[in-house]
């Protein structure tokens, strides 16, 4: 016999029942559920009398949400841990009434706060405002709510200015990536003739009109609006034409000069007149897309069979582009015209290290399996007695690539001509580790040790966004072909690894606690019994900070810490 018994209808009628609190909205895997998100479920048990029948019981009860950080949904399992299931029951949510009847009255509708205040800003009126997925410069200006921010200067970060979870002012990372420059007025001023409190510009007639699809480099003269300006000197030339930086815009400073203002009609841009170039005494040799270049390199460009244009690398870092570009398509990136020349071009012979410029000796031979970081240089023979010398770059993007792609490559990539070394290269021994500086008194972590056992090699994660590959899997390890990409070699230790310290400094581990879960970041470290369990990078770490995944605990604690080792009683 079977009997299903609804608990509820037991205390129907009865004067000392007590009274239930209202239930809250059925779980239903709702999208917005998050850390503190409350919600009921009708819990089913089945159990056997002494009669021996099957007992069904329902009872509904409230729940609370313990996963996520209450701000962002990504962060959360709640909208996809069911209550009604056990065990995801466990990982995300907490029983907090035993039992509910009828509905939960309303949350009370909180007190309005007042927006926070902040300094007015010293711009005129708003910028637009911030859109999600936008394209933003760096420098950039947006508003929100009545708020100026700038986004970020720092390479490559614009890049996330645009992203909704770095939303300026109410996201979680927003000032990983903006600047608050403080409140504004109304809307955006109309965009008047300003009136210039400069003197005039001693030139002769305004120069060419600014065209926002060029390309400007240092020097270079514009007009707006009967005003001169000057492109300022590298780095701020970097910014000289691209969006953002507009002449006399919110931004103009960083990027141009007002020279005055200008009067005149701007003289017409005839044809190019090879009369106004300087000859040049013979041709050098012809641009070659095969050859490598370097500062204050000269070649030749054929204009019609009997006259070239004559172009020479510039200095660095803009030299950097004349391996990139050709002379007259974009050439201000890299090439300056500095004449023409006529007659036949010299014919190309075999290539002369004439022009290269002489090292001190040669350092080791590229090897495959190194690893090598901005900076490092390297030879590569060409024919038993002269070889050439690369540099790894110091540009940490590029620098990447120094491990992946060989010196003088197609791409281009990684490797910078410094010029030539002549005679026999050094053989290149077993790295050694008196070579590397040693690190503290005793080793971190393991990570990779000598054949012996007995002395370990030192590594550091690199900061962000470099250190994203340290937790990017085995292919980026310390110590395999793309460890630089992620970790320093910072050098050797020995002696045996100092359970409770790094580099040999004891620390204080604290114990994990729920108290603390809102502290918890990449690289945190907690105790759990004799135990140490390091929380994860990003996105990792935003794990940590969820009583689910509990350190060694029954959820998935595994996504979010990484087992460290053991304490030691010090």
């Amino acid at each position: 016999m079977y009997k299903s018994i609804a608990l509820l209808s037991l205390l129907t009628g009865s004067a000392t029942a007590q009274t239930l609190p209202g239930c809250y909205p059925t779980w239903t895997g709702q999208s917005t559920l998050n850390k503190g998100s409350k919600v009921s479920a009708t819990i089913t048990t089945t159990t056997t009398n002494s009669a021996g029948d099957e007992v069904t019981t329902s009872v509904k009860k409230n729940f609370e949400c313990t996963s996520g950080d209450g701000v962002n949904s990504v962060t959360t399992h709640c909208p996809n841990y069911d209550p009604k299931n056990t065990a995801q029951q466990t990982a995300a949510w907490e029983v907090i009434d035993a039992e509910c009847d009828g509905a939960a009255p309303a949350p009370a509708t909180p007190a309005p706060t007042t927006s926070p205040t902040h300094p007015e800003w010293a711009g005129a009126g708003c910028p637009d405002d911030w859109v999600s997925g936008g394209d933003y410069e760096p420098g950039e200006l947006a508003a929100v709510d009545g708020v100026t921010y700038r986004c970020s200067t720092a390479q490559a970060v614009n890049l996330w200015c645009g992203n909704s979870l770095y939303k300026p002012g109410d996201s979680l990372y927003w000032e990983s990536a903006w600047t608050l420059l403080g409140s504004c007025d109304g809307t955006i001023a109309p965009t008047a003739s300003p009136s210039w409190g400069i003197g005039a510009w001693d030139g002769a007639g305004c120069p060419e009109e600014y065209d926002g699809n060029q390309e400007y480099e240092a020097g270079d003269r514009i007009a707006v609006n009967g005003v001169a300006l000057q492109c300022k000197a590298w780095p701020n030339s970097a910014f000289c034409g691209r969006t953002g930086y507009e002449p006399l815009g919110p931004n103009s400073d960083s990027a141009w000069t007002i020279l005055g203002t200008c009067t005149g009609t701007i003289a017409p841009t005839s044809s190019p007149s090879f009369d106004a170039l300087e000859d040049q005494n013979g041709c050098p040799e012809a641009f070659s897309d095969s050859a490598e270049y370097e500062a204050a390199d000269r070649v030749s460009v054929d204009i019609d069979g009997t006259k070239s244009l004559v172009y020479q690398c510039k200095a660095f870092p803009d030299s950097g582009y004349c391996n990139s570009y050709e002379p007259g398509h974009w050439s201000k990136l890299g090439w300056t015209l500095t004449g023409f020349c006529e007659g036949t071009i010299a014919p190309t012979g075999s290539p002369s290290f004439n022009p290269l410029n002489e090292q001190a000796g040669c350092p080791e031979a590229f090897d495959e399996d190194a690893e090598y970081e901005g900076g490092d240089k390297v030879s590569v023979d060409l024919d038993g007695t002269i070889s050439l010398v690369w540099q790894c770059s110091s540009d940490v993007h590029q620098a990447r690539y120094c491990n992946q792609q060989v010196p003088g490559n197609e791409f281009k990539l990684g490797w910078n001509l410094l010029g030539h070394c002549d005679g026999t290269i050094a053989p290149t021994a077993s790295p050694s580790f008196d070579a590397l500086t040693e690190v503290g008194n005793g080793c971190p972590d393991a990570l990779s040790d000598d054949a012996s056992g007995n002395r370990g090699v030192v590594y550091q994660c690199k900061s962000w966004p470099d250190g994203a590959y340290c937790n990017a899997g085995v292919n980026f390890a310390p110590g395999t072909d793309n460890s630089a990409m992620g970790w320093s070699l910072k050098g050797s230790c020995d002696g045996t690894i100092a359970p409770t310290g790094l580099n040999g400094t004891t620390v204080t581990i604290a114990a994990w606690s729920k108290a603390d879960l809102a502290s918890y970041k990449s690289g945190t470290r907690v105790r759990k019994g004799g135990d140490v369990y390091k929380c994860k990078g990003y996105p990792f770490y935003l794990w940590c900070r969820s009583a689910a995944y509990e350190p060694a605990g029954s959820g998935p604690w595994g996504d979010a810490w990484t087992a460290a080792g053991a304490c030691a009683a010090v």
